[in-house]
């Protein structure tokens, strides 16, 4: 499943967004846009262990240590 996540200055997982399912040209499309300096949108393959994370807090520590070691 492809995830966007912004990061902040520091690497502090900001927001996320799952993109939908199927053909991006047959429904409306969502992202973002960094637009403070040092903030970072990052689009990854979510690791299928935190598919079923249901705490946003536990979703976002496990994406800044998940980036920090891609070295995103």
């Amino acid at each position: 499943m492809k995830i966007t996540v912004v990061t902040g200055r520091d690497g502090q997982v900001l927001a996320t967004i799952r993109q939908p399912r199927g053909d991006s040209k047959s429904g409306p499309r969502f992202g973002f846009i960094a637009r403070e300096p040092g903030h970072k949108v990052h689009e990854i393959e979510l690791p299928s262990h935190m598919e079923k994370m249901q705490s946003p807090e536990e979703l976002h520590r496990a994406l800044k240590e998940h980036l920090a070691k891609a070295g995103h």
